[in-house]
């Protein structure tokens, strides 16, 4: 029985998940990546290190690996942390779009990024709704992580932030959305989304140029993601010798895909104009081990089960030459994701 703090994951086209248990409740928290560094276990990380949340860490005691079918025999207690997010409307995305696009249209910001969540009834099994994850989504990176001062979380993300080891490492730039049968339809790339993916591009490549001997670029191309198709370029990198694991992470999290160009400008304004706590929604999520594998995923197409309610996250990219109504549409759709398996 998974009853301490536990998470699984599953990484994009593998047939096993990975189960890590922390023997005691008691899971390590820090307010700074720096802290992480040198340490081995599954994060948790919020979006911003201003979020009443901190970063979770859970120890890696025990690591054991399941085929995912066979998941169903595995019981769990859930930690339960109630959440008072207040009802989110259409109305209330309205108002905070319009303080986004001003801002956007006065020049002071290049991109930045509005999410939003919705609460829905959920009196599933957990880990039901992980194989369903598993199942439709085999591209995906999909996790289930519950600890204290995270709660219950579940995602299905297809943003690498940084995977590798050693002396190899890879992550994209993961920008623009339509849904798959727009493009099926034959509808082209929008100049927005174009954009919007070009925005993160130069961001990777210059984030990275201080901590890498060697970059190399593969795109960008189509990458689809469930119902959803992105614009994605992957970077491959060797890091520079005695560079530390965590000021990469540092450097490259959050990237404009979640946040906004300039990156600390908009951070403050996300959190003084969007209306709410992100908390852990868009931050990053998966396996950090110095010594071994690094899996860090960027925590998109997620949910946080609080008592008998699932809150789902979205958010999409801003730019002057955005409408509102199409911005919200994106999100309904990127909610699908892990709406579809819930129900």
């Amino acid at each position: 029985m998974l009853k301490h703090p536990f998470a699984i994951y599953r990484l994009p086209f593998a047939n096993e998940c990975t189960i890590i248990e922390q023997y005691s409740d008691s899971v390590e928290t820090y307010d700074k990546i720096s802290n992480l560094e040198g340490r081995s276990g599954f994060v948790m990380i919020p979006f911003s290190t201003e979020s009443e949340k901190r970063i979770v860490l859970i120890r890696p005691d025990k690591i054991r690996r399941v085929n995912v079918e066979d998941l169903a025999s595995e019981e769990v207690i859930l930690c339960d942390e109630i959440g008072c997010l207040a009802d989110y409307n259409k109305g209330i995305y309205e108002k905070s779009f319009r303080k986004f696009h001003d801002a956007l249209n006065s020049r002071q910001y290049e991109k930045l990024v509005l999410s939003r969540y919705s609460a829905k009834e959920y009196d599933g099994n957990i880990m039901e709704t992980f194989q369903r994850s598993c199942e439709a989504y085999p591209r995906m990176m999909v996790y289930l992580c519950s600890a204290p001062h995270c709660g219950t979380w579940i995602g299905c993300t297809p943003e690498i932030l940084l995977s590798g080891s050693k002396t190899h490492y890879r992550t994209v730039a993961l920008a623009g959305t339509v849904p798959l049968s727009a493009m099926e339809s034959g509808q082209d790339w929008s100049d927005k989304n174009k954009q919007e993916q070009s925005i993160v591009a130069e961001y990777v490549r210059t984030t990275l140029r201080p901590f890498a001997s060697v970059i190399e670029e593969e795109g960008p191309y189509s990458s689809r993601a469930g119902q959803l198709l992105h614009l994605k370029t992957h970077f491959h990198f060797s890091p520079i010798q005695e560079t530390n694991l965590t000021d990469i992470i540092s450097a490259m999290h959050p990237t404009p895909a979640v946040c906004g160009i300039p990156k600390q400008e908009s951070l403050h304004f996300i959190g003084k104009n969007e209306g709410y706590d992100r908390g852990f929604y868009s931050g990053v999520v998966g396996m950090l081990n110095p010594d071994g594998k690094t899996d860090l995923y960027v925590n998109l197409r997620c949910a946080n089960i609080t008592g008998h309610k699932i809150v789902l996250y979205a958010g999409g990219g801003i730019l002057a030459s955005s409408d509102m109504e199409s911005e919200w549409q994106e999100t309904e759709e990127k909610m699908k994701t892990i709406g579809n398996v819930i129900t």
